[in-house]
């Protein structure tokens, strides 16, 4: 057997309890379908594929030995030495893996992919305590409406700011519920050159985030041909070069330095950055955040949600204890944990949302309820090119930006230079 570092493994207490002294997990199971499960001790594998946080595994694994000590969990994070692969070829093949919903479909060529449907019905798990699509959103690996996994978490976008910026030039501060355009006029306000040190009013650092509430792509997912020759990706490219047309705005390659380093960005548009922001604020970052800029035909709407997911695999022989793991990890308690520490639940209960943050001295006095403002379209079924895809985008939208060529010469190019890759890939 390979070797595998277990310095992420989690060693738990093996003790046999009987169902009746388990207490109710909320949103799991009823209690006459908790005793039928044999509690005899069991070792269950969970790998985290994601990123996900580890403050977030340790709170699942707190649920789990509170409800079933039986359940000793073997944790792995994916890296070398314990990528999947090599816990597959070391006989530690995962029972369980924390994931997103755009990688799901990734497992089914190693025939990983268990349908739970059936588990979570004979187990009267809940389905409507999740925010309505985000069961979708998981879906998306689905060929049959199979549901392969539930979710745990997600990240959200948001429009972040610098106070001190905003003070510094005597500009008010960004509002919730402000549209392109409105973002636009207030990047110029900000955008100036003080004291031979440059100011820029708005970053977006990948601009083709803006192109997701339009619900466009860069390539076809049931063709792999490029889709860039269209009116709504003219309308993104000419939309964010008149952010960085600003004078004194232009694109630096480093927008997230910008803002929490050198701290010359007034506005930056992200994803979930708490631990980010943490480091710093301590270095003396003045922020707040506001709902992330919309299109104004669909407001309240900032792009694609990506879903972490606690899936079931195919090659677990104890898929009923594994279960239980899942129904600690998407259980009200731990959900609750999950928000007071800064990361988004997919639950609905307001009592959950309203507690996002509270455990995080970086959230406190901001506006964070902010970013429950806007919420994302369904998420994509991308083209297992998508990332090349997004690449030859962004590359020809530099170019146009710099005047090197027009708009329609970079969205034709860019279609062209798309399927040469596909087609390149694929000969491989």
């Amino acid at each position: 057997m390979n070797k595998i570092h277990l310095k992420w493994v989690i060693p738990m207490l093996l003790i046999s309890v009987a169902a009746s002294g388990c207490g109710k997990t909320s949103g799991g199971p009823k209690e006459a379908d908790a005793s039928q499960v044999n509690e005899q001790p069991v070792s269950l594998v969970l790998l985290n594929d994601s990123g996900t946080e580890q403050e977030y595994v340790d709170q699942v694994v707190a649920e789990v030995k509170k409800k079933h000590p039986s359940i000793e969990l073997k944790i792995y994070k994916s890296e070398k030495g314990s990528t999947l692969d090599e816990l597959i070829l070391a006989g530690e093949t995962p029972d369980l893996i924390l994931s997103f919903n755009g990688k799901l479909a990734s497992y089914r060529d190693k025939d990983l992919l268990y349908d739970m449907t059936p588990l979570i019905g004979s187990r009267h798990v809940d389905l409507g305590r999740f925010e309505p699509g985000y069961i979708d959103d998981v879906k998306i690996a689905s060929t049959k409406n199979e549901l392969f996994g539930l979710p745990v978490s997600l990240a959200y976008h948001a429009l972040y700011y610098n106070k001190s910026l905003f003070d510094k030039f005597g500009v008010p501060y960004p509002k919730d519920g402000m549209t392109w355009e409105q973002t636009l006029e207030l990047a110029r306000k900000l955008t100036r050159n003080e004291s031979g040190t440059q100011y820029r009013g708005f970053d977006i650092g990948n601009m083709v985030w803006a192109s997701q509430p339009l619900g466009i792509a860069a390539i076809d997912y049931s063709t792999d041909k490029a889709t860039m020759r269209t009116d709504e990706w003219k309308r993104v490219f000419e939309l964010m070069k008149a952010f960085y047309t600003i004078p004194g705005n232009t694109m630096t390659g480093k927008a997230k330095d910008d803002f929490l380093k050198e701290k010359t960005l007034a506005m930056y548009a992200d994803l979930s950055i708490a631990s980010d922001l943490e480091v710093a604020s301590k270095s003396g970052l003045d922020w707040d955040v506001v709902q992330y800029p919309s299109y104004p035909e669909k407001p309240n709407v900032y792009g694609n949600a990506s879903v972490s997911v606690i899936m079931i695999t195919k090659a677990s022989k104890h898929k009923e204890r594994a279960m239980q793991v899942v129904e600690a990890a998407i259980s009200d308690e731990v959900q609750l944990e999950n928000s007071k520490s800064g990361r988004v639940s997919p639950l609905q209960k307001a009592e959950i949302k309203q507690a996002f943050g509270m455990n995080k001295e970086v959230f406190r006095g901001k506006s964070v309820q902010s970013i429950f403002k806007s919420k994302p379209v369904k998420y994509p079924i991308a083209s297992q090119y998508r990332g090349k895809a997004e690449l030859i985008v962004r590359t020809k939208f530099s170019e146009y930006v710099t005047g090197a060529i027009d708009v329609n010469t970079a969205l034709a190019q860019a279609d062209e230079e798309i399927n040469k890759a596909v087609a390149a890939e694929a000969g491989k």
